[in-house]
């Protein structure tokens, strides 16, 4: 069931969103029903939409079925295609690596899984699958009989193997684990699953694969020890799921890494277009510090440079914003000039200085991107755009016209961008934002509001998305109820976005907040372990008419309500996390995506597996060691 074809990996066409919509409610219903009792009503019925949306997009329910075969083989394929990509010379890793992929939460979703062997189960249907994944399949089993020959000519080993036995061994047990998958759902327990499949290589290969521990073993290692300072902390057990150890909402030298590892790669929001509308128009944004500014240049393009001057490190331009108003930057310490594309213009007492070449001497530029009309940087090159980090919901998100929008009248109207401090981990607050457990206790108005179905959506790029809907009739308070009375229509909006909040986290610390009637953006800038700065503004269509700017002032209020909530909610977890009492908790299903960020952390810091600190000075070295184990 897992293919490969010749194509380039990781390339996708973004997909409409009400056409993802009706993939995913088929998914469901697939899952839900079979394919032979499967009707359009079902789908269009879990997927909101009327069954004029799908003939627009699929001629028959057919053509609908086998879009959705295809939309999980399509990503089962790029998934293996990275893998091989990124694979190195070594057979045995990659092997790992395929298990890896064939166990991955997000590809093998019980509801995708029973995609899979609905098509090869049902008679009618298996005509179609073969047509559509017959040469795929072929060419995953040609991929991992190749590694197995690979394995079986290593001078290490000395058996005579039979490689053509061996991948169709391994090809089995994979697929019934993915049955398992599909039976047991999400009490699958997927670490187990990998030890069974290491443990099959192991017995063949001694010399290239460690035989992993027994089940229980594994499971009582799990558990939380009560003396071990170097323990690993739980992720999941027997169906449970652990959140990341307390230790690292609050310590320093992890904070060092997570600006090695996690933001200096990562993409940072620093402005929209319409902050810098003139030639030399500049906004600055610091990060852990590193400080940098987006200039507007004389051919209009927008570029990046530190905010370091190239003499003495003093910084170029000043404040949160600007204009450089003479078409030149001038440092205010000695006067070094710069042109708008970074080239030193010219320096004073010039007479003083040895002879050398200028160009040398440069502003240092870095990576910038503007999607949808967001000004974006990067501190070190390489790794996804936004554009490709954003292509599952671009289409959405285009829909509100972002790009076109002007920087509205927000809640701290006297400054340029709003900031506030809060003495709370970053990691705290991105994960108070991306789950809705604690809104009916923690958010009454806002839940007064809303109803109580909520979207949770990960698609894999770093990008998350959340959603919800507005009740015909708001509860509760005033605010909620004048927003609800009040709101206009917007024309550019489809029906389903006219009464409708959607959230988008891109990880790490970037949030679009998406209404009807304008937006808003904030980050979590961390200044230090257990310390952190919101930073964003609001922006929205040029909209004069009254309504709207009613309800912008009453989503306002709405929203700093939320906002001091959701403070004073995570400034109690985050003296919580520095007690005693805590090490690790548990999460909830509503808590998905909680999950999706921390396991984020932990591919990117190994570390993070560790249930208490290392000694003072050794976090790095635990953490380089855990990355080379392949923890």
């Amino acid at each position: 069931m897992a293919i490969v074809e010749n194509r380039q990996p990781g390339v996708s066409t973004p997909i409409p969103e009400s056409k993802q919509r009706l993939i995913d409610a088929t998914m469901t219903a697939i899952f839900e029903h079979g394919i032979s009792n499967l009707t359009l009503a079902k789908i269009t019925a879990l997927a909101g939409l009327t069954a004029g949306t799908v003939n627009f997009h699929f001629t028959s329910k057919e053509s609908l079925l086998l879009a959705t075969l295809r939309s999980v083989a399509e990503e089962f394929e790029q998934a293996i295609a990275r893998c091989l990509d990124n694979a190195g010379e070594d057979p045995a890793r990659t092997l790992l690596d395929i298990i890896d992929v064939n166990l991955d939460p997000e590809l093998t979703e019980p509801r995708k899984v029973a995609v899979w062997y609905a098509f090869m189960s049902e008679s009618r249907a298996r005509q179609d699958y073969q047509q559509l994944c017959g040469e795929r399949d072929a060419a995953y089993f040609r991929t991992v009989l190749e590694l197995c020959e690979r394995m079986t000519r290593d001078p290490q080993g000395s058996a005579r193997l039979d490689a053509e036995a061996i991948a169709y061994g391994l090809v089995g047990l994979i697929d019934e684990l993915w049955q398992e998958i599909m039976f047991t759902g999400e009490r699958f327990d997927r670490a187990a699953a990998r030890r069974r499949c290491q443990a099959f290589l192991a017995s063949i290969f001694p010399w290239r694969f460690d035989l992993p521990a027994p089940a229980s073993a594994a499971r009582d290692a799990a558990r939380v020890p009560d003396d071990d300072p170097e323990a690993m902390a739980p992720v999941s057990e027997e169906g449970l799921i652990y959140t990341l150890p307390a230790w690292i909402y609050g310590n320093e030298e992890f904070l060092a890494l997570e600006k090695e590892h996690v933001f200096l790669p990562s993409w940072q929001l620093v402005c929209h277009v319409s902050d810098m509308p003139q030639i030399g128009d500049y906004v600055t944004f610091e990060l852990l510090n590193e400080r940098v500014f987006v200039v507007r240049g004389e051919d209009r393009e927008i570029r990046a440079f530190h905010n370091v001057c190239r003499h003495r490190a003093h910084a170029v331009v000043q404040g949160q914003s600007g204009r450089c108003k003479t078409g030149r930057m001038v440092c205010p310490y000695h006067g070094w000039t710069y042109n708008l594309d970074g080239r030193r213009h010219g320096l004073s007492a010039p007479d003083t200085f040895r002879r050398h070449d200028a160009s040398r001497f440069g502003l240092k530029g870095l990576d910038c991107e503007v999607f949808l009309g967001f000004v974006f940087v990067r501190f070190e090159a390489g790794g996804s755009s936004v554009a490709e980090q954003f292509a599952p919901y671009a289409e959405e998100f285009a829909l509100y016209r972002t790009a076109e929008m002007v920087p509205t009248n927000d809640r701290y109207s006297d400054h340029r961008f709003w900031q506030e401090t809060v003495e709370i981990d970053w990691k705290n607050g991105v994960e108070n934002y991306v789950e809705d457990y604690h809104f009916p206790a923690g958010h009454r108005g806002l839940s007064a509001l809303m109803k109580t179905q909520y979207d949770r959506e990960y698609a894999g790029t770093g990008v998350i998305r959340l959603s919800h809907e507005m009740r015909e009739k708001a509860d509760r308070n005033w605010s909620t109820q004048r927003y609800r009375k009040l709101l206009p229509r917007y024309e550019h909006l489809p029906a389903h976005m006219q009464t409708r909040w959607t959230y988008y986290a891109m990880f790490p610390n970037t949030f679009f907040d998406l209404f009807p009637e304008k937006m808003d953006f904030f980050q979590m800038i961390p200044l230090a372990a257990g310390r952190v700065m919101l930073r964003g503004r609001s922006y929205g269509l040029s909209d004069s008419r009254r309504e709207t700017r009613a309800v912008r002032y009453l989503s306002d209020r709405i929203n700093m309500r939320v906002q001091d909530e959701d403070n004073a909610l995570t400034h109690s977890v985050q003296r919580g996390l520095a007690t005693s009492a805590y090490e690790v908790g548990i999460l909830s299903d509503k808590e998905c995506l909680v999950k999706r960020f921390q396991d984020w952390i932990r591919e990117r810091l190994p570390a993070s597996l560790l249930l208490r600190a290392p000694p003072a000075g050794s976090v790095a070295l635990r953490n380089e060691s855990l990355a080379r184990a392949g923890r």
